[in-house]
């Protein structure tokens, strides 16, 4: 299978009927067990933290910049997020954040409501960009991949986890975080 390549680029905020809304980024993996749900996390935690950092008299009246949630391509409804995801997300003292609690997700398969919901759709891979693609063509424009292509550590230790994590944190920084952002 050829391998979709990925420019290293910081998604730039779509034009957006309402400005005052965040951007909503959907993550997506093959299971939405492991990766995704953690790349979620990630973002919102880091969108949190961002907020965070306003005086308590103004805080309430900022809108985050970015929310997200994440999908699977071929998930098994239902499925409780990995166990070891979530002891790595906790060793990195990743916050829940209200209304997103990764400790509550469950594995969800990608639809066209997401697609639509979504002003961007990130693959963890070249490979689930290009199945988005294959998937939803009419949203090709805002479907793009983590910088690095991210390893699936299903089946693997709490170690693989944790340095899992650490690429998908390090991916969510270059992309939304980092210089002009969203």
């Amino acid at each position: 299978m050829t391998e979709l390549l990925c420019e290293e680029k910081t998604v730039k905020a779509p034009k957006k009927e309402r400005m005052d809304a965040p951007l909503c980024v959907c993550f997506v993996c093959t299971g939405n067990t492991c990766r995704s749900p953690m790349a979620a996390a990630v973002a919102n935690a880091l969108a949190e933290e961002a907020v965070k950092g306003f005086p308590d008299s103004v805080r309430d009246c900022v809108t985050r910049r970015l929310e997200s949630f994440s999908a699977g391509l071929y998930a098994e409804e239902g499925d409780p997020i990995s166990a070891h995801a979530v002891e790595a997300l906790e060793a990195a003292e990743v916050a829940s954040v209200a209304g997103r609690d990764y400790h509550r997700h469950t594995a969800h398969t990608v639809t066209e409501e997401d697609v639509v919901r979504a002003d961007v759709l990130v693959g963890m891979s070249g490979s689930h960009a290009m199945e988005l693609m294959m998937r939803f063509p009419v949203a090709a424009k805002k479907i793009v991949c983590m910088p690095k292509p991210i390893s699936d550590p299903f089946g693997g230790d709490s170690a693989r986890y944790q340095a899992c994590l650490a690429e998908i944190t390090d991916g969510v920084k270059r992309l939304f975080f980092e210089g002009a952002g969203v």
